[in-house]
Order: structure tokens, then sequence, then C-alpha cells
């Protein structure tokens, strides 16, 4: 087994953020995911196979040893089987393949052969299935067997999901619409002409709020920077567009604040030396909220993540020299200012990745410097990671599955404040179901799968959580239906 460096103390504070561990693996590493049901996180390290860092203990357990690192919003993750599915793009003659992996057992389950032309799949958890885009052809992948099991005769470059509205967006590249897919229907319910959007290929979605979705290009824009669409999902409709640019692809220069109902874009330009802006778009009212400059020198298309805990905006900066190669940025949501605007990691090197932890409030960041990851904490906001003290309880919480809800159970040896809350897998809160002092003894709650609104919580994962005055238990449950 490998041996990795540890540095487990905190090591710099940076306005409100701070240096938790720094871990240095035995080769460089690159794009990561991070899986919170395990506490597991994956790094690729350049192609010669995956890193497996068990977050609990912060060791490393034996590389998964294939020809294929992560390509960064290259894989899906199917979270109902515990597969991972990386897709590899060639660029030569032979067909793409994609990698399925065990990340339960840490193991290879095999190759599935794909197509070479485009390398962007997506999860449906609802019909437990995969959609991969190959230009005249969308291939449908039965998750049980991993097998294709028809094509859809759909020119397509870039498939995006609507688990709100049970619809599949799947872009058409060059010829510049979105074929909406109803997938639970079988059925084709319109296409939406995009070519208003400034780009080569306008076909990836990230959706926000307010039945809104933003479309732009997956594939980076070597030639010309592109703006931002703006699509009603309900309608769905092209509503306009925002003149920003885009010069790498939809994925790294824009994230969605679902809290406060914000779609955050950097305006990039590509050069390293001179400023980069922010545009804030309010989903609600499809304006411009604000435009501020993020970026005094330097360039923001390789990473941007909005972390739902502290309600910020973390970004990857790529520096204008190769003295100080890179830095991270970090965004106040509440006032849409630069709290942080230059945390050096290591010695400034590129950041290749930022990746969270929602349910222990972690944020990973690759990079920085050669063979790191560092493990960052937000302070000031948020619930504190230390360890609580005080009375324990007298039992943890007991999950049970019922019929449309969950039944919540637990014992408290004496008299405390209890907070029992429901999470997504992003760590936003769904729903909260205990806030106050509760007495000994033992307690029953019911979570009748609804979120903060009153509205019919989406299938996946949650987890819920208890917290006391000296205990914290964490249970899973799944929405089904």
């Amino acid at each position: 087994m490998k041996k990795l460096l540890l540095v487990l103390i905190p090591l710099a504070l940076f306005g409100q953020v701070v240096v938790d561990t720094v871990i240095r693996f035995p080769r460089e590493p690159g794009y990561a995911c991070f899986f919170p049901e395990l506490n597991k996180l994956y790094e690729g390290d350049g192609g010669s196979g995956l890193f497996v860092l068990d977050c609990s203990t912060y060791q490393l357990k034996p590389e998964i040893p294939e020809p294929l690192g992560l390509a960064h919003n290259h894989w899906s993750w199917n979270w109902r089987r515990q597969k991972l599915y990386l897709t590899r793009y060639t660029g030569d003659t032979r067909a793409d393949s994609t990698l399925v992996i065990d990340v339960a057992g840490d193991s290879v389950l095999g190759w599935l052969p794909v197509f070479r032309e485009f390398y962007n799949d997506v999860y449906l958890s609802d019909i437990d299935a995969r959609f991969k885009p190959e230009v005249d052809t969308l291939y449908e992948y039965d998750c049980a067997a991993d097998t294709a099991i028809r094509r859809l005769p759909i020119h397509s470059t870039c498939a995006s999901w609507d688990s709100v509205g049970h619809k599949l967006y799947v872009g058409q590249g060059s010829l510049k619409k979105l074929y909406v897919y109803d997938y639970l229907a079988d059925s084709c319910l319109k296409v939406i002409d995009v070519s208003a959007v400034d780009a080569m290929m306008p076909d990836a979605l990230i959706f926000g709020t307010n039945h809104r979705a933003y479309v732009s290009s997956f594939q980076t824009q070597p030639l010309s920077a592109t703006n931002l669409g703006i699509v009603d999902t309900e309608r769905d409709t092209l509503l306009g567009v925002l003149p920003v640019r885009l010069q790498e692809n939809l994925y790294t220069q824009v994230a969605v604040d679902e809290r406060d109902g914000k779609v955050y874009v950097t305006d990039c330009d590509g050069i390293l030396g001179t400023p980069d802006t922010m545009w804030v778009v309010d989903c609600a009212t499809d304006s411009v909220l604000k435009k501020f400059e993020c970026v005094h020198m330097g360039n923001t298309d390789m990473c941007i993540r909005w972390v739902p805990w502290s309600n910020r905006i973390y970004l990857a900066n790529f520096g204008p020299d190769s003295t100080n190669g890179g830095s991270l940025v970090v965004i106040d949501c509440n006032t849409d200012s630069v709290i942080v605007p230059k945390m050096l990691l290591g010695d400034g090197g590129q950041i290749y990745d930022i990746t969270l932890d929602p349910i222990h409030q972690r944020v990973f960041v690759t990079g920085g410097d050669t063979n790191t990851v560092y493990v960052l904490r937000d302070t000031g906001y948020g619930i504190a990671e230390a360890k609580p003290s005080g009375p324990r309880p007298a039992s943890g919480l007991q999950v049970r599955t019922m019929p449309g809800w969950f039944d919540l159970r637990y014992s408290l040896a004496s008299p405390c404040r209890v907070d029992l809350s429901v999470y997504d897998l992003m760590g936003r809160a769904v729903r909260r179901l205990v806030a106050e002092k509760r007495s000994a003894g033992p307690h029953s709650v019911v979570w009748n799968c609804q979120d903060l609104h009153g509205n019919r919580a989406a299938r996946g994962v949650y987890f819920i959580r208890l917290d006391t005055p000296g205990f914290r238990d964490v249970k899973k449950a799944v929405v089904t239906r």
C-alpha cells in the first residue's frame, strides 16, 4: 500500500477559509470525484490509474491500475448501484470505451464499447439508465446489465437531465437545436432553436431555479468566446441571451446558488493578464443583479463550485505567470463580493479541481502544489465540525423506511437541545424536523418526504442528521417515488 504524507494541523487561515489537512500523493493527482455515501475520494493521476482515498482516515487504498485518469466532467455516478462510469476519449480511429468501476469494492467491472465522437454521458436514476450522445444517434444503456438496449435516431452531442421536470435535453450541436425528450413517455416533446446563442455548438445545459436552465457549449471554444442562453424549462422556449464570455465550457464557468436562486458566470476572455468579471443572474427575473471584478489578473475558466453549507462560490484562477501559476478565489453569495481574493496553495501551481463533501462540510482542492490535495473548511458560517462535548444520547438515530414516509427514532439520556434535519447529496437543507429542547427518553419523528416548501422531494439519496450537544449521527434515506 502506498504511503501518504499528511499534515493534520490547520496550516493557514485566509479570510474565513482554513486549510485543515494537506495530503501528498505518490504522483500528481488530477480531476476528482467524491462519494458522500462511502466517504471516499477518487483522484485521477494523469492516465495511469485512479487513486482511492479513504476520507475517514485519509489513508490511500490500493490504486485502480487502469490506463485512464478522471477526465473533467466525463464521468457519471450511478448511486443506486454504486457504479462509476468513466469515458475515455482517444482522439484517434479507435472507438472510445467506458470503464465501469464498482466503487464500493474499488474494482473494475469491465469496459463498455461506446463511440468516439463525444464523451459526455448522463445517468438517470429514475429509470436506472445512461444516455450517451454519438452525433446521429443517442444510445440508451441499461445499468443493471451495462448493455446498450436501444439507439434513438437523434443528432446528439451533449445530454442534460432535468430531474425535476423528468425530461432529457439533448443538444444537437452544429444544428443549434435542443431536443426535448420525455424519457418516461418515450416521446419527443419539442425542438428548441438556440441559434441566437453565439457559440459553435450550443448543446449543454445547467439547471437553475424557477424553471430556468442555461445553455452554452460543452466543448471548448478555441477561437472565440461564447455567451449564455436562458431556457424556460416549463414552456421549453429560449427566453434570451446574456452577454457574458465563456472561453472553456459551460460546466467550468457557471455555478448555481440554489439557496438564493442565482447563477454565477465568470466572464473570461482567456487572457491571463487582464481582469475577469463575475456576472450574477437572478433566476426569478432573468436579469443581471450585479457585475463585479472577481480576479484582477488571471484566468477563471478552470473550475467553479457553489458551496451550499456556507453559501459561497469557490473559483479556480489560473495565474498570469509561471511563478504564480494559480490561486483560489472565494466569493460570498450573501453580499456578492470577493472575501478571499487570492488564496495560494503550496507553490501556487495550477488548481485542477474543486470537489465537495456535503456531509462533513469539506472542500477538496486538487493542485496548487505537485502531488497534493488540500482539505479546506469554511469558518464563520455553517455548522462547526469540532466534536461536540456534552451528554450523549441513550441511542443513536434509527431510520425505518415506510410506504411513502420515514419513521425516525432516537432516545435521550437527559434533556437537551435536538436538531434533526434532512439534507440532499449536495448538503442543502431539505427539511428541518426538530429544532428545540427535548425531554429524556425515546422520541419518534416522521419525515413525509416533503421539502421546506411542502413539495414532494425528488427521487434520490438524502441524509438525515441528528445533532445534540454531545453527539451527531447521520443515516441515509432513499426516496424512490
